[in-house]
């Protein structure tokens, strides 16, 4: 495989990216088994790799618990049933503790306490994400390339670089090479480089988000919702300026779309991790330039 921001671009370069899993167990699992699936050269990750919320699963005693699923109404269930419900919000995005009712009072009135929890928790989901990457992919030689987000903590960046197998490149404030291409760090030969920022850039179809209202609910109009653009001024004028060979951007969920930037293609993958669907998209390079793309759910 050939490095460098010297190499020669020939032949065909894959990419599947994804981003904004935020958690999801199940879709992680489908980012790691796409690896068989499309057969990639790389695999890119765009960042939000942390879930946002714990779901506490409260001890009745007797071995029998309950929980509120989606803040619902109360659902008692068997010890039996506990890793089930336990994988079903971990699919979700979600962590998960089994915890009695004074035991959550207690961790939800204590300053920083549940914040701490969380992100307690989110790292030691992000290390297990860590050994199934060197268990699973490093084997065949496919590298993993993972950013951070606007969700991730300062934490989880060091984490992936002091404890990441050696198939991670981390491209967050450096330059990592993957095949005759560079990962946006900083920026070498534009037509070897591949920008990976998760803010999108303004003013593209990768930046559509509903417009809120006071209460913070979208706005409509005759039954539409109203889109606006929410994107990067400052990283329109990266692409603008530099004009890479491809730009990958994620932060708006509901934004998944492929555009350009004078020569320069850009894509948001989307997501609806929630749902336990993954959305990524196939990119095959050739001969410096973006061949083809095709979005893909499962």
């Amino acid at each position: 495989m050939l490095r460098g921001r010297a190499a020669i671009v020939v032949g065909t370069y894959r990419i599947f990216f994804v981003s904004d899993l935020h958690g999801s167990e199940v879709c992680f699992r489908k980012f790691i088994n796409s690896a068989d699936a499309y057969h990639p050269d790389l695999l890119i990750y765009g960042g939000d790799i942390l879930g946002k919320i714990l779901v506490p699963i409260f001890e009745e005693g007797g071995g029998s618990y309950h929980w509120y699923p989606n803040g619902e109404k109360k659902i008692r269930f068997p010890a039996a049933d506990l890793p089930e419900v336990e994988r079903q919000v971990a699919d979700q995005g979600r962590y998960t503790m089994t915890v009695t009712p004074d035991g959550w009072n207690e961790l939800r009135n204590t300053p920083g306490k549940l914040e701490a929890m969380t992100l307690e928790l989110g790292r030691d989901r992000v290390r297990a994400w860590l050994k199934l990457i060197g268990e699973r992919l490093k084997p065949k030689g496919v590298s993993v390339v993972i950013n951070v987000g606007n969700d991730d903590t300062d934490d989880v960046l060091d984490l992936l670089r002091a404890e990441g197998p050696s198939n991670i490149l981390v491209p967050e404030g450096d330059v990592v090479h993957a095949g005759p291409y560079e990962i946006f760090g900083r920026i070498g030969n534009p037509r070897h480089t591949i920008l990976d920022i998760h803010a999108p850039p303004l003013g593209t179809g990768l930046d559509l988000a509903p417009q809120l209202d006071a209460h913070l609910k979208p706005k409509t109009v005759g039954g539409q919702i109203l889109l606006e653009h929410v994107g990067s001024s400052s990283v329109r004028r990266v692409v603008e300026d530099v004009q890479p060979v491809l730009g990958l951007f994620g932060h708006i969920h509901e934004s998944k779309a492929m555009d350009a930037i004078g020569q320069t293609p850009i894509v948001n993958p989307g997501s609806t991790y929630f749902s336990g669907h993954l959305q990524g998209v196939l990119l095959d390079l050739r001969g410096g330039e973006l061949a083809s793309h095709l979005f893909v759910t499962g």
